[in-house]
């Protein structure tokens, strides 16, 4: 007869959350119980259920310089767990480095949505300069400047916030979106081939790939 698994008080207060869906009262559970670091070693435990209530908490408690150790539950075995792991880190590089950045961040997302690219560039610049290390700053104007068809200074941000945070399969992406809009598909290929490293059971990501593929064998001679 197999041992019980063991699990830890986390996964009760996940449970509860999936029942009441009151995230207040998640936080208000796991945050004096648990620190960051705690939570980002459930990661690595066997238990899928363990695992997706360790990434929900550090939606809420994980510092930023944590997102290494998030993103690598983007292979999760779990596809739900592969999932959490995105929303878990649009979340950690929305919270920014401050408050007031994050409410930036946000604002300029929403004008984004808006369909107001131009203003979403100007505060996202104004943003930057003023915090010049937030990849997110760099990848939300990547993205306005992409609404706005300016594909190579898309391309430049995408570069930047990728280079400060190399697990962001968002800009990867974005970039990689760049370069096939300018025609460079060699450069797409390697792009997307460095985000499915990160990703490597994305199909969207597997399928570009094969239609770059295809598209560069047939203007073969």
């Amino acid at each position: 007869m197999s041992e019980p698994l063991f699990r830890p008080v986390l996964v009760q207060f996940y449970q509860e959350l999936l029942a009441d869906d009151d995230l207040e009262r998640f936080r208000a559970q796991v945050e004096p119980r648990y620190m960051p670091h705690t939570l980002a070693r459930l990661l690595h435990t066997s238990d899928p259920l363990t695992r997706r209530a360790a990434l929900t908490a550090l939606g809420l408690l994980a510092e930023t310089d944590q997102d290494d150790q998030v993103a690598e539950m983007l292979k999760d075995r779990d596809p739900l767990n592969r999932e959490l792991a995105k929303d878990v880190l649009w979340a950690i590089w929305f919270r920014a480095d401050s408050p007031e950045n994050s409410r930036q961040l946000k604002i300029v997302r929403a004008l984004i949505s808006q369909g107001r690219p131009d203003e979403a560039v100007e505060l996202a610049t104004m943003l930057i300069n003023r915090a010049p290390n937030l990849a997110e700053a760099y990848n939300q104007r990547a993205v306005a400047l992409f609404v706005g068809r300016r594909y190579i200074e898309s391309a430049a941000d995408c570069k930047v916030a990728i280079r400060l945070k190399p697990c962001h399969f968002g800009a990867l992406g974005g970039l990689a979106l760049c370069q096939s809009r300018l025609g460079l598909n060699d450069e797409a290929i390697k792009t997307y081939r460095r985000a499915l490293k990160l990703e490597p059971e994305n199909e969207g990501i597997q399928e570009a790939i094969a239609v770059l593929e295809a598209q560069r064998a047939s203007e073969k001679p």
